[in-house]
């Protein structure tokens, strides 16, 4: 069996949306998964708990913040608990380059106790979102890259979220002196932190606009591990968004369609790369092919190395490290300060997804990924992967690189 052998294709984050239907165990024939509750119905709760909106069609709309809601059913399992259904809370805004996705749970003695639940726990999040856009607060984050200053409003209240023993750990003050270096050019920034132990056992993320952001979370980590000896469950959530002043913000020259449909074209015009000539011609004709001469250097840059992660699943770093001038690395940035980053991201996904390409095809493009050599070096000195930590991505760039 050869290396690429023992690697696994990728598991989508986030579910696609789905009815909420699966299928029972045999041992349990009298019992059905198939729920009552309609969107309609979701939404409504929904209404009822945070007033202010109107039903329209399959949405509700904030007419005051122009904030379009929507819901759809993730996965729905059952066990000797009860019923348990994700729901996925999709929220539209003019100032989202992106749909905003959280995902809540409910857990009930049946589908519609369950779905209610989850739709109680959507409840609890909704108010977070609106109020950052009724924020008067003076309390204000800078986050400055390559010169550019980029200023973003900090809502009074962070939205905190405690269940099980202890008193409620304040999440938000663990990361928030660290949040300046994460946030870049977008309009607006979803923050998401989750903190739980089980029986000693931890388990943390911090999630920026959807991206699991490993090297903040350990910052939890550290703070979880005071329940190392205590039985029982803790469980800690906080939520953030973060609007960008108007003062400081530009808009963006692309789209994530744009950066989509030029990483599908750049996915195969580096399957042609064979020695280093052909590589100076394929970076040529992506430079030229997308519409904005720095995302070309980018999507060069960052697909190898997205595709090695989403076939090893191997635990990377936060940063990225452009160089202007090789030997001279004298910029760090995360790569949610890099929007590129997570459209390559997605779209790679989708491009293994849908366009199923063949094992030889997935390997020319690793061929040129720096941190995929670097695992496979690892791997034949018998390294596990669970016990790699990989260092920030060193890209070069030239004079009039800038980033979006």
């Amino acid at each position: 069996m050869g290396l690429f052998d023992t690697f696994k294709k990728p598991k989508t984050e986030t579910p696609a949306p789905a009815p909420a239907k699966t299928e029972m165990p045999d041992a349990q024939p009298d019992v059905t998964l198939d729920p009552t509750v309609d969107t309609h119905e979701i939404l409504s709760i929904l209404q009822s708990a945070v007033p202010g909106g109107d039903l329209v069609g399959e949405q509700l709309v904030y007419k005051q913040h122009d904030l379009h809601i929507g819901v759809h059913f993730g996965d729905m399992r059952y066990s000797d608990e009860g019923f348990n259904v994700q729901l996925l809370l999709i929220a539209q805004h003019p100032f989202f380059d992106e749909e905003l996705v959280e995902s809540v749970s409910g857990v009930g003695k049946d589908a519609d106790a369950a779905i209610r639940k989850a739709a109680s726990n959507a409840a609890l999040v909704l108010p977070l979102i609106l109020q950052a856009f009724d924020s008067k607060s003076d309390v204000w984050i800078t986050s400055e890259i390559m010169g550019h200053s980029y200023r973003f409003r900090v809502p009074v209240e962070c939205g905190a979220l405690h269940a099980g023993i202890g008193e409620p750990t304040d999440l938000w003050e663990l990361v928030k002196d660290e949040i300046q270096h994460y946030l870049g050019t977008k309009r607006c920034y979803w923050i998401r932190m989750f903190s739980a132990s089980v029986n000693g056992i931890p388990s943390c993320e911090v999630r920026i606009n959807g991206a699991v952001c490993p090297d903040i979370t350990d910052r939890l980590y550290a703070d979880v591990l005071k329940y190392k000896d205590t039985k029982g469950l803790v469980v800690d959530k906080a939520f953030m968004l973060l609007i960008q002043d108007e003062a400081t913000y530009k808009p963006c020259p692309f789209t994530k369609q744009e950066v989509g449909e030029a990483t599908f074209r750049a996915f195969r015009l580096i399957q042609n790369i064979q020695d280093e000539g052909t590589s100076r011609k394929v970076q040529r004709q992506i430079v030229e092919s997308v519409p904005q001469h720095s995302l070309g250097i980018e999507l060069m840059s960052f697909l190898p190395e997205i595709v090695a992660h989403q076939v090893v699943r191997f635990r990377d770093s936060d940063s990225l490290m452009p160089v202007v001038e090789r030997g001279k690395p004298d910029v760090e940035l995360r790569k949610t300060q890099v929007r590129s980053f997570g459209y390559i991201e997605d779209a790679v996904f989708q491009y293994l997804q849908k366009q199923n390409p063949t094992e030889d095809e997935i390997r020319q493009v690793l061929a040129v990924s720096a941190k995929f050599h670097a695992l496979s070096e690892a791997m034949e000195q018998n390294i596990p992967i669970e016990e790699l930590k990989m260092s920030q991505l060193v890209y070069f760039v030239d004079r009039d690189y800038q980033v979006w």
